[in-house]
């Protein structure tokens, strides 16, 4: 891995950032010709997770570790989302690619599975889920409930690649830190989920407040409870939930994820021609908002 070049020739102001889970991190950081760490943001929320800027050939891009510089240090609960989408809007992010590593509720996925999710449930408790807090504004539609845009992008590398994927699923996003019980995981399936994590809200929402592209790029994880006999056993959570096999199915499908989001960063247009880049403009129309987004925030 090279040191970062400050040049804008080489390095221009970044309009895609990827998002990622744990472990996403090291995966990046092995195979990255530039890992830079800028560091936490301030910002009126609190600091974001930390900011790295990364470049991959001709691709550059923000990477925003979700849970911390070790992928440990926050569980999903507690991640400061307003924080941490606010600072990658003030960097000049346009477009966001949120990884991330669900568990199955479908029994058709299977683990190292590739999924573009379409649609999304909020099961989550307590989490500021809003910009406009105190305000009057946030009324918006979320059909699509990600960016069609940055998934056609999305899709035409996956199959450059010659990479298996699911390109349709509902993420059902759990409040945790702990995993789902086997009857909730039936709740889920009654529900239209075929996929269960803990990140996605708010952060999708969030990201469409400030007129942001977001899609996510799943890899199966592992089954949720009772989709699969898992004898308990003590040890790490993951070890317990996933057989060798499987391991190492994950783990050959993470090895393309650099590539993958490398590739999208380069396939999309930098300037946003989707509906994502005019979610506010009924507000605009309106006289309620003007076009610097800093004064649509409501109170933290």
């Amino acid at each position: 891995m090279q040191a970062c070049a400050e040049t804008p020739k080489i390095m221009p102001r970044d309009t895609f950032a990827v998002i990622g889970g744990s472990g996403a991190q090291e995966i990046i950081r092995a195979d990255a010709q530039c890992f830079k760490r800028l560091g936490p943001a301030p910002t009126p929320f609190g600091l974001s997770a930390p900011l790295y800027r990364v470049r991959m050939n001709e691709a550059h891009f923000l990477f925003m570790p979700r849970h911390g510089d070790t992928g440990e240090e926050l569980a999903a609960p507690w991640v400061n989302y307003r924080a941490s989408i606010y600072a990658l809007k003030e960097q000049g992010a346009s477009r966001i690619m949120a990884w991330s590593a669900p568990a199955a509720v479908n029994v058709a996925l299977t683990v190292g599975q590739y999924v573009l999710p379409h649609d999304l449930v909020d099961d989550t408790r307590g989490r500021e889920s809003s910009f406009f807090k105190g305000t009057g504004l946030g009324g918006l539609r979320q059909r699509p409930v990600f960016c069609d845009e940055t998934r056609a992008a999305a899709e035409s590398v996956l199959r450059m690649l010659s990479i298996k994927y699911q390109p349709h699923g509902a993420y059902v996003c759990a409040q945790g830190p702990r995993l789902e019980t086997p009857a909730e995981v039936k709740r889920l399936r009654s529900w239209g989920g075929d996929m269960v994590g803990m990140t996605l809200a708010p952060e999708a929402f969030l990201a469409r407040e400030l007129e942001m592209c977001y899609l996510p790029l799943c890899c199966i994880g592992r089954y949720g409870e009772g989709i699969r006999e898992r004898e308990g056993k003590p040890g790490r959570v993951l070890e317990e939930v996933q057989e060798q096999a499987e391991r190492e199915a994950l783990a050959q499908s993470l090895g393309f994820m650099l590539e993958i989001v490398a590739r999208v960063s380069r396939a999309v247009p930098d300037e946003p021609r989707c509906a994502c880049a005019q979610a506010m403009e009924q507000y605009r129309k309106e006289g309620r908002i003007g076009d610097d987004w800093h004064t649509w925030i409501g109170r933290p």
